[in-house]
């Protein structure tokens, strides 16, 4: 309170008064005339209004009226439009009622068959394709894929060295750059994609190699079958698919593996063991899971009888089984815990001979495939549980043995042009291998993807890549079904496909990924779905290779078991639905 202020002043001013008055200060109570001349200086003009209790009211609703219009007259006055009906309405399209697309995803080697709902051109939701070989099924990337479609963050516009480019400029700077690698046939130009599982976009990569010999072609997959794929080389010297016919087995032996989850087949396996669980059927129809892990998987969880066991010691169990079985150049004592389960679980083995199915975990090495291969052969299960067809992906090949080389080539200056189709190589490769310091040895670098990455940081063309859900393509499931990959939207972020790139390398000028693969379908004939997508293979079993030195073990079971979720860098449980 202001000195000068008379509290007397005070009484006398609120003598007789009723009721609540509020007031910002005492002075403004005792009306005195220093501070009636402070508020005519201050506020020459609403100086009434605040020595007035019920103008200061209105006052202050106005000043808030005025602020909130104050933001009203920021904003844009969007142009009068109208909304005109269509001459000729689509039959099938009524407002308010989905519409539903068949499609594929291409996903970790294989392809899942697709069914999309679309709401007025918008595709919303994912389920799984009944009518292909996946059964209808989906899983949790499936699923979570229409959020990628959407996701603000990908990548949206051309950049070269970090200046915004069209992709017609990225065609013009091209022409001259493959036309030095024709004068070298190709020799400093190498490029990496992820597994491929596209008839047409192999043939164009053939297509390039053919022109330009000396090129390479690496693929990368960083969570895969690698072993599988090199089991199987070691065991019939060609690589090669086994397809589980889990339906028909009555007794099943997993060796580490989660092949109700992960891995290709996941979706049908996992139906197909599900047909046989059903508790209200016929009790003989019920199956029995012999399931022994180095960790807890959902395969495991289901299991009639779980065995854990270190990741190293699971080769010298397969030895033991084998041997019992029959299996030339196995055999040795299994683990101790593992005595018990060992006799038993050979007598239900061999009790059904025709109707078991050993499979081996994609974290097992390729030495524990070759002997899931060979007991299977000595069970009578091949042909029955189990048929041997071609790999679905287009080029089978010891994948991290062609990275090695590609880093190699890198450090060594002898890649001019890398073209990275996909994937974050500079982040999924292996550690050791330091494939970002390597990467950054060659004088030019393109890269194709859905986000800037690791791997964009270190390039110097970026290209927005078009979502699966934006962009025509083709796509081969684990059993050699192909399914056209059809858009359901334009491309959000003006993207572009591996197909369109692979067009200008080619010196085909811009061409639209339907065109592409049209063309190339357009060149099949004799189609017939009465033949089966990859025939079964009459595959004799090699011999059985030597167990894993000592030395070994330690490595095993120091290896870290990939999180099904960390597949193409998405998070969530993964599991198969549906």
């Amino acid at each position: 309170m202001n000195a000068q202020t008379d509290l007397e002043a005070l009484r006398t001013r609120l003598e007789g008064t009723r009721g609540r008055e509020y007031w910002r200060s005492l002075e403004a109570v005792a009306e005195t005339p220093a501070f009636k001349e402070f508020l005519h200086r201050e506020f020459p003009q609403n100086a009434s209004e605040w020595l007035d209790p019920v103008g200061r009211r209105g006052f202050l609703k106005l000043m808030g009226a005025s602020l909130a219009l104050a933001g009203v007259t920021a904003c844009t006055r969007q142009p009068d439009e109208l909304l005109v009906p269509y001459v000729r309405q689509p039959e099938e399209l009524v407002p308010g009622k989905p519409l539903f697309y068949a499609t594929a995803m291409p996903f970790a080697g294989s392809a899942m068959g697709l069914l999309i709902e679309s709401h007025e051109g918008r595709p919303t939701k994912i389920e799984g394709n009944p009518e292909h070989p996946g059964g209808g099924g989906t899983d949790v990337f499936a699923q979570a894929a229409i959020l990628g479609l959407y996701d603000p963050d990908r990548a949206q516009v051309v950049t070269s060295s970090g200046e915004i480019r069209d992709f017609a400029q990225f065609a013009t700077a091209m022409r001259t750059v493959m036309a030095a690698q024709a004068a070298r046939n190709g020799a400093g130009l190498r490029i990496l994609t992820e597994t491929v599982v596209s008839p047409t976009l192999a043939a164009q990569i053939r297509s390039l190699l053919a022109r330009l010999p000396q090129a390479r072609w690496v693929q990368w997959e960083p969570v895969g079958d690698h072993n599988a794929r090199e089991g199987s080389r070691l065991a019939f010297g060609d690589y090669v698919s086994p397809q589980y016919t889990v339906e028909r087995a009555d007794v099943i032996l997993s060796l580490d593996s989660d092949f109700l989850c992960s891995g290709p087949g996941r979706l049908r396996h996992a139906r197909a063991f599900a047909s046989r669980r059903r508790i209200d059927g016929d009790p003989s129809m019920l199956n029995r899971l012999y399931a022994v892990e180095s960790t807890a998987t959902s395969t495991g969880t289901r299991a009639d009888h779980r065995l854990p066991l270190r990741a190293s010691e699971i080769e010298a169990f397969a030895r033991a089984v084998a041997g019992q079985l029959g299996v030339a150049g196995a055999g040795g004592n299994p683990p101790e815990e593992a005595q018990a389960w060992l006799q038993p679980l050979v007598a239900d083995l061999q009790a059904n001979r025709g109707r078991s199915l050993v499979i081996a975990g994609a974290e097992q090495p390729p030495a524990v495939h070759v002997l899931a291969h060979a007991m299977n052969a000595a069970l009578g299960n091949v042909g029955a549980t189990v048929v041997y067809t071609q790999r679905p992906d287009e080029q089978p090949a010891n994948q991290l043995d062609d990275l090695r080389t590609l880093v190699a080539d890198m450090n060594a200056g002898s890649v001019d042009l890398l073209v990275v189709l996909g994937g974050n190589p500079a982040y999924s490769a292996p550690s050791d291998l330091q494939f970002a310091d390597a990467m950054q040895q060659v004088p030019l670098r393109v890269r194709l993807g859905l986000y800037e990455d690791e791997t964009s940081a270190l390039s110097h063309w970026i290209l927005p890549e078009t979502h699966f859900l934006e962009a025509w393509s083709d796509a081969r499931a684990e059993d050699g079904t192909v399914t056209i990959v059809q858009p359901l939207i334009a491309p959000l972020y003006n993207g572009r496909s591996a197909h369109e790139v692979l067009a200008v390398l080619l010196g085909e000028g811009p061409r639209s990924s339907y065109d592409i693969v049209r063309e190339q379908w357009a060149q099949r004939t004799g189609l017939s779905t009465a033949a089966p997508a990859l025939p079964a293979l009459q595959m004799p079993a090699g011999p059985v290779a030597p167990a894993a030195p000592a030395g070994v073990e330690a490595a095993q079971n120091g290896a870290a078991t990939p999180e099904p979720a960390a597949a193409a860098g998405q998070g969530g449980a993964a599991g198969a639905t549906g």
